[in-house]
């Protein structure tokens, strides 16, 4: 008969650092000394461990047409359709749940079509990108479906870029008569996908992130087929401003609160804002105070729909002068962004003319001034700028740049000759 002392180690296990050695002759001790080594509450024996439950992850919300701010970038934002502008308003579009105002001197229609473009951008990334989705759903004020028949289509390029785009795609299509050159070029395969990659690293980061963010548009080419009622809606003003809003509101809540897409967006749109040619000389239509209401009501709406829905308006500014504080009230209340475009005199267009006889390209038709910056203005930022750019518009383009004065050469030759 043997006999082992109290603690003794038995088959030679070593013990445990910090775990406490068994009491034989009072067992109730040894439930005690557990419970002070061990940390976190006693666990029952037979007890099953609790199981947690995943938390469900609200996908995150994302679109080919939205991007954040490049100056506030918890500000998603959404292009206007021509990258120029979005590139003068500072964040690289239009903030969500602004509305911009665009203003327009003079009998021309450019506000017109930075309107349609921004209609445009809209349906073509629905037809682009959307795989069947409609990405976008477009509201027009105002107008009837003669307007989206006149929308712009994307432009193709001209004859240079057509083909060199056709060439690329015959490139990687496998024929008879590339056959040999294929097997040719095996060896120099390895380097010529290394510069191809470094010229990938030279394209703009912005455009190689969000390459259907924004397109160009040609305004001699239409859109086919046209917008349907899924893409586009149109509103008629001869109900009043109250069944616009209630019409509005209606068509806002079946595309996003009643829609399965969960990343649907809307683009509302006013072209031609108090024209006397569309809102007529009715009272109700015409008046400040209603105007100044339905605007309000818009406002209200977008804001409900918090992140889903931006608006773009034009006026004419030659139509209303300064003596009833419309502008002043739509500038610096009702509008979080506002650009007007100035045409230029004739002087200054027999001028420019003159002096871009062989350079035909950087004739310009007139100024674009900044009067208001979405959110930035409203943060205290005054950055109103008047005279600094221009724009010219052209069939594949809405341009703009700095402004610079045009100077004869005449009048350089005078100066060194002194």
């Amino acid at each position: 008969m043997s006999f082992r002392r109290r603690g003794e180690i038995v088959s030679g296990r070593e013990r445990t650092p910090g775990v406490p050695v068994p009491n034989v002759a009072n067992p109730m001790l040894n439930r005690s000394a557990v419970n002070r080594s061990v940390r976190g509450p006693p666990v029952s024996v037979g007890s099953k461990p609790p199981v947690t439950k995943n938390k469900e992850v609200k996908e995150e919300f994302s679109h080919p047409g939205v991007k954040p701010s490049i100056v506030l970038s918890h500000l998603p934002c959404m292009s206007t359709g021509t990258k120029d502008i979005d590139t003068i308003l500072v964040h690289g579009g239009i903030p969500m749940d602004n509305m911009i105002l665009i203003e327009e001197d003079g009998s021309t229609d450019f506000s017109g079509v930075l309107v349609k473009n921004f209609v445009s951008e809209g349906i073509i990334q629905n037809r682009l990108v959307g795989n069947g989705k409609i990405l976008n759903h477009c509201i027009v004020i105002g107008m009837d479906s003669i307007y989206g028949n006149e929308l712009y289509n994307i432009y193709a390029g001209n004859s240079k870029e057509r083909k060199k785009k056709l060439v690329k795609e015959q490139e990687g299509k496998l024929s008879v008569s590339n056959i040999n050159a294929n097997n040719e070029l095996k060896i120099a395969w390895r380097y010529k996908k290394e510069l191809q990659n470094n010229n990938l690293k030279e394209i703009d980061n912005d455009n190689s992130k969000y390459p259907d963010y924004c397109h160009q548009f040609d305004i001699t080419t239409n859109i086919r087929p046209s917008p349907g009622s899924p893409e586009i809606s149109y509103i008629s003003l001869d109900d009043g401003y109250d069944n616009i809003l209630k019409q509005v509101n209606k068509i806002v809540e079946n595309q996003l609160k009643n829609s399965k897409d969960n990343n649907k967006l809307i683009r509302i749109a006013i072209p031609y804002l108090l024209n006397p040619m569309i809102y007529g000389c009715s009272d109700e239509l015409i008046n400040l105070s209603n105007i100044f209401k339905f605007l309000f009501g818009l406002k209200k709406i977008m804001n409900t729909y918090s992140g889903r829905i931006t608006m773009m308006s034009s006026i004419s500014s030659e139509l209303y002068d300064d003596s009833n504080g419309l502008l002043d009230i739509l500038e610096s209340m009702l509008f979080d962004g506002v650009l007007r475009l100035v045409p230029f005199p004739h002087e200054l267009n027999v001028l420019m003319e003159k002096v871009y006889k062989t350079q035909r390209e950087k004739i310009k038709q007139g100024y674009v001034d900044i009067l208001r910056l979405p959110v930035l203005t409203s943060m205290g930022m005054m950055d109103k700028r008047l005279k600094e750019y221009c724009f010219k518009n052209s069939k594949s383009n809405f341009h703009v740049e700095q402004w610079s004065i045009p100077v004869e050469e005449e009048e350089i030759v005078e100066k060194t000759d002194f």
